[in-house]
């Protein structure tokens, strides 16, 4: 990738990214500060992670269309448009909808995070998909940190309204850089082709038993991780008597964590494989979760914090990776991240929705014993069911399927 296209991709994912700094710790302070009920900002909420789900079909048609880039433009200038309104509108209609696109698990920065994946693979050499997905994700922590470090300066002395503005400008800056990147010419995807390996399903298509294991590795990956955004916090200022600014270090130590691992995990998975870098992930998530489970004081829930980077940094790498791999490379790397996009939104709905039921029962040590039972089945599933994509270990290693697609795709141009 050359450093225009690395300014525009990177610079743009950065920027855009940022704002989860604002949506996590306080976006639900924000709405209820508008007088919304905390019925209606859950409401709101899982709308956002169901609007998530058009993904799928924005990747499908981007690949059929062979370009990312008007997609990312049209996302960003959503995203703009939003953070501009939402200090300004009132009627709860017209709120809820731009909180939808402004949100960190709504529309726009789902398509956002698929899209710009999507384009970087393509940017890529076909042996440094890992690499580059590792380059491009190094920054979305680097944003969220600055804007969590700094927003909360800023929130103190002026209120939530005022850090809306600074937002509103990076995502319209993200939406300038943009328009730097340069593809290469557009080549639509064709249908995922037929492995010589297999005669009995085609690899990357909807009859693939190995793309449907991952998936459901995914999504059960999600539902054990994502409960813990919603009550790690209670469990560390009820339980465990924390104060706020450890609060913040647990969410700062995770994100670090997350931007060490990056750059070295793609280039390592481009190196020895998928496989072994996504059981280390799987496996890191578990333990986290059973970690917390027995943790006694708020120092020692900090210190866990860092696996929980340390596995969504490899997860956000390695998963896009390994579905680009089985769904036919860059010509389909649209549908791949949209993938993985997807099975992120139907964790996060479900494994908060599950853990409502039995938070009463089990309390916040039993739920969290409960989760990482639910990331040891997810990571049997990986460990058992998911096959690895490249053929053999080394940086010019491909898996048997992406071979036959790229020869069958030679012999018909």
């Amino acid at each position: 990738m050359d450093s225009r296209n690395r300014l525009g991709l990177h610079g743009a994912y950065a920027l855009a990214t940022a704002g989860i700094g604002f949506t996590l710790p306080y976006l639900p302070l924000y709405l209820s500060q508008r007088k919304l009920s905390d019925s209606a900002i859950a409401l709101i909420s899982t709308l956002a992670a169901l609007s998530a789900l058009l993904q799928f079909p924005i990747g499908v048609w981007s690949d059929r269309v062979g370009l990312r880039k008007p997609f990312i433009l049209a996302a960003l200038i959503a995203l703009t448009a939003a953070t501009i309104a939402l200090p300004l509108v009132g009627e709860i209609t017209w709120l809820a909808l731009a909180v939808v696109l402004f949100a960190e698990n709504g529309i726009c920065r789902a398509v956002i995070e698929s899209q710009t994946g999507a384009a970087a693979v393509a940017l890529a050499c076909s042996d440094q998909v890992g690499s580059a997905l590792g380059r491009l994700r190094f920054w979305k922590p680097i944003g969220i940190i600055a804007v969590a470090l700094v927003g909360g300066r800023i929130v103190e002395y002026t209120g939530l309204d005022f850090m809306l503005i600074p937002l509103a400008v990076a995502s319209a800056i993200a939406s300038a850089l943009v328009l730097l990147v340069r593809e290469p010419a557009a080549v639509p995807a064709s249908e995922p082709l037929a492995s010589a390996a297999t005669t009995t399903a085609r690899l990357g298509s909807w009859h693939d038993r190995g793309l449907w294991s991952f998936i459901v590795a995914m999504v059960l990956f999600h539902a054990a991780n994502a409960p813990a955004g919603v009550y790690l916090g209670l469990f560390l200022s009820k339980e465990l008597g924390a104060g706020a600014h450890q609060l913040a270090d647990a969410f700062v130590v995770s994100m670090i964590a997350w931007m060490i691992v990056s750059r070295p995990a793609g280039m390592l998975a481009d190196r020895f494989g998928r496989r072994p870098l996504l059981i280390v992930g799987w496996v890191v998530m578990t333990l986290r979760l059973f970690l917390i489970s027995i943790a006694r004081t708020p120092e020692e829930i900090i210190a866990i914090q860092a696996l929980d980077g340390f596995a969504n940094g490899l997860f956000a790498i390695l998963a896009a990776a390994w579905t680009t791999d089985r769904m036919g490379g860059a010509s389909h790397a649209g549908r791949a991240q949209a993938v993985v996009g997807t099975s992120l939104v139907l964790g996060s709905a479900v494994g908060p929705a599950a853990s409502a039921l039995i938070i009463t029962e089990l309390g916040y040590r039993g739920l969290f014993m409960a989760l990482g039972v639910a990331g040891a089945v997810a990571t049997g599933i990986l460990i058992t069911l998911v096959p690895e994509t490249l053929k053999h270990p080394g940086p010019s290693s491909r898996d048997e399927s992406i071979e036959a697609a790229a020869s069958a795709e030679a012999v018909s141009s």
